[in-house]
This record gives structure tokens, C-alpha cells and sequence, in this order.
């Protein structure tokens, strides 16, 4: 059966709106990706060869420091998502300071939660972490984004596993499992 243009146009119209309203955007304030941006790790063994250069980085805030004039935000580290957002794991196992020049407050920007910075690298801050000396990059940012406390996603309260059913006939726990009487005939 041959449908009708108009049907079937609307149709792919319609497609393309659920597609596209499923796509995440990156915020504007971070601008584009950035093609040769250093790792964390490449600029934490050296800063000196990387002072300067533009990245886009983020993580999980540890910890915030406000200053006359300025904010040091402490960051752990973690890959971007295709719109920036930090992933809730992995990384190379580095933090570094992004320096915001304005106040921010320590509610808002609490531990836990994420924060994508654009800027440039600067000098590299060494501070302690417990009595262990501690290299941080520092980027001096221009754009930043904060994004809320990652919050794995919850199991459907419709869903019941197969396996610990004790209707489903190849349960432990069923007619048919292994806990049965041995001699079943």
C-alpha cells in the first residue's frame, strides 16, 4: 500500500522532532570543543610546556576556596560528555584548580556536585593534600558551567529479576531449581 506524500513527510517531521528533542545541547558560555586541548595528566607532569594553551575541562567539585577577587574551585578530573557534561567515572585520577574571577558561593558550588570550566592554563599551585605535597594545574577560566550531583539512575519499580521470582520456572527458588527434591518422579 503507497501512503499519501503528506503522510508520510509528517511522519519523518515528527521523527526528527522526538530524535532532535532527545539530544543534549552543550551550554553556549563553553563554546565549541576544543581539537588539541592537553590531557590533565600531560599538563600536571608538565605545566611550564603548556602555559597558555586553551582547554575545556571538568569533573566533581572537592572543595572551594574564595579569595579577594577570585575563586579557586578544586576539581577531580573527569572525561566530557559530547555536550560537556563531566562523566560520573574514570579519568586519569588528576585535580586541578579552576580559578574563576568572581565570587562563588561555597552553597552553590557544594562538593559533589560537577563543573565544566573553559580558560587557559597558568602556573601550576602545589598544595597539600593531608601531609602529601600536591601538584595542581590551574586554569584561569573564562566560562564555566555547574551541573548537578550525578545520581545513578533508579531500577523501575516494575521490574522484578526472573531469577529470584519464585513463580519463574527456572528459579532457585521454584518448582524446577536446584533445591527440589533430588528424586522428583
Amino acid at each position: 500500500m503507497h501512503l499519501p506524500i503528506p503522510v508520510s513527510l509528517a511522519g519523518l517531521l515528527l521523527l526528527g522532532v522526538v530524535v532532535g528533542g532527545c539530544a543534549s545541547k552543550p551550554p553556549q558560555q563553553l563554546g565549541a570543543a576544543i581539537a588539541d586541548a592537553p590531557s590533565t595528566r600531560s599538563v600536571q607532569q608538565g605545566p611550564a610546556a603548556f602555559a597558555g594553551r586553551e582547554v575545556l575541562w571538568g569533573g566533581e567539585i572537592l572543595a572551594v576556596r574564595n579569595a579577594s577577587g577570585s575563586t579557586d574551585v578544586e576539581i577531580y578530573a573527569r572525561p566530557l560528555l559530547d555536550n560537556f557534561e563531566p562523566r560520573p567515572d574514570g579519568g586519569d585520577g588528576v585535580r586541578f584548580i579552576a580559578r574563576v574571577p568572581r565570587f562563588l558561593d561555597p552553597v552553590e558550588y557544594a562538593p559533589g556536585k560537577r563543573l565544566t570550566v573553559r580558560g587557559r592554563v597558568g602556573a601550576a599551585l602545589t598544595r597539600p593534600i593531608g601531609d602529601f605535597p600536591y601538584r595542581y594545574p590551574l586554569v584561569a577560566a573564562d566560562a564555566w558551567h555547574l551541573w548537578p550531583a550525578y545520581r545513578p539512575p533508579s531500577p523501575s519499580p516494575w521490574y522484578r529479576d526472573p531469577y529470584w521470582d519464585p513463580w519463574w520456572p527456572h528459579s532457585p527458588w521454584g518448582p524446577w531449581g536446584p533445591y527440589r527434591h533430588p528424586y522428583w518422579w
